[in-house]
């Protein structure tokens, strides 16, 4: 049967590397004192508004650890933990894993940090995450108990004043507890799991869930095409058009990969992978993959031995719609790369991407970056008044630039007043 997904359209394109320009991440303010903190192996998921509005978008991050071997873990309040350091997970001191919730909101560029209602997950890090309407599934991680259960973890954001979790237990086989996997909604449907470790050894098992049926019920896709080899730390990041692209990880033998694999359901209801053309510019795991639109955003990532990517490849995109992959121009590194990290987490909103906190060297960061794919063009999702905003618009694009940007964001925003009043004045009228 002929394959009639994305995936196969994807492995025909020619691969080439290029260097035409990418949209390279800026710190973003940090305003108040809400902030997540420093952190790695967290999750960081998009939910939106009511009815899919990106305007009223907000980022969720949960969990990660806050502490390294040979640190201090700290508790919630910030005083020395006394608990055990637990088992080590590669450097991360799991006594200092937390389960807390923040929210940034996008349009004022704040931060706050909530407790929801319900019993939260175990301290976690290294989980996975996954928005499914205006709810987050966590799954997996380790913490100071060693693995997490499989089950999946619902944050419920239907009443956005009064979030609350939710445990969804789900019979029959489905992804043994596991670390350092993907989680990812696929075709605004199914939950696909991938790789990982489950403490013994690197996994390349692949699972799928599909939310519109019930009982929940996991099902093991086998027998898929070209399935890419055990991996663990890798990405995997959903197209809007229900293509999956598995980007990257750590083999078995601990050799960072440079490979991509597209990944698609058939109408028929089968799954199929297909190894995308050509390679990355450099291997690398423990990075952060996110698409805007048909480009595909990657960050940061390790090579191995505590040593990043290089700042010339630290930053890259692959057009999936032209098969290229596109570096920085030549010219346009200024010193050293703030996206040189990893473990940390990535997600997007419209054209803009956002990076938080993550590992470099043996320092946990705290920071937030941001990435416009539309160069400023874009701004109709964020309040370029809001103090962070306005912070951010002046170091990108000057001064100057930013307050036009002010004043075609007040101009573009009576205009929508005035569209409404009018409307309003004119059914008001109306016999």
């Amino acid at each position: 049967m002929q394959v009639d997904d994305q995936a196969s359209a994807l492995a025909q394109r020619s691969s080439s590397v290029s260097s035409v320009g990418v949209s390279r991440p800026r710190p973003f303010p940090i305003i108040g004192e809400a902030a997540p903190g420093p952190r790695c192996g967290h999750t960081l998921t998009t939910i939106t508004g009511p009815d899919g509005d990106v305007n009223k978008a907000k980022l969720v991050l949960f969990g990660g650890a806050t502490a390294l071997e040979g640190s201090t873990a700290k508790n919630p309040d910030g005083t020395p933990s006394s608990g055990s350091p637990g088992p080590a997970a590669s450097g991360i001191r799991l006594a200092g894993a937390t389960n807390d919730v923040h929210i940034f909101d996008i349009r004022t560029g704040t931060w706050v940090k909530i407790t929801p209602m319900g019993e939260p997950p175990s301290p976690r890090a290294a989980h996975a995450a996954a928005a499914v309407g205006n709810m987050v599934v966590v799954q997996g991680g380790i913490g100071p108990a060693g693995l997490a259960s499989e089950d999946l973890h619902v944050l419920d954001f239907t009443d956005m004043e009064r979030p609350r979790w939710h445990r969804v237990l789900v019979q029959g086989a489905g992804p043994s507890a596991r670390y350092a996997h993907t989680l990812s909604l696929v075709a605004n449907r199914f939950l696909v799991a991938m790789g990982g470790n489950d403490g013994k050894s690197t996994l390349g098992d692949a699972w799928a869930l599909d939310t519109s049926e019930k009982p929940y019920q996991w099902r093991k896709i086998t027998d898929a095409g070209e399935m890419p080899c055990p991996r663990m730390y890798a990405t995997a990041a959903a197209r809007s058009d229900g293509l999956l692209l598995l980007c990257g990880g750590r083999d078995v033998h601990g050799t960072p990969l440079a490979d991509a694999f597209g990944f698609a359901r058939h109408r028929d209801g089968r799954w199929e992978w297909h190894a995308a053309p050509g390679s990355m510019p450099a291997g690398r795991y423990q990075h952060g993959a996110v698409f805007v639109g048909t480009r595909l955003h990657i960050s940061g990532g390790a090579v191995g031995g505590s040593r990043m990517v290089d700042e010339s490849t630290s930053t890259v995109m692959l057009d999936t719609s032209g098969g290229a992959w596109i570096t920085p121009a030549p010219g346009t590194l200024a010193g050293e790369d703030v996206t040189r990290r990893c473990r940390h987490a990535v997600t997007s909103v419209g054209p803009f991407v956002f990076i938080y906190g993550g590992l470099k060297g043996s320092q946990l960061l705290d920071d937030l970056l941001l990435a416009d794919d539309a160069g400023g063009a874009e701004l109709t999702i964020c309040d370029p008044r809001a103090p962070a905003w306005s912070q951010y618009l002046n170091s990108v694009h000057g001064s100057a630039s930013a307050a036009q940007m002010l004043a075609e964001a007040a101009a573009a925003e009576a205009a929508v007043a005035a569209a409404v009043a009018s409307r309003s004045n004119s059914l008001g009228g109306s016999p």
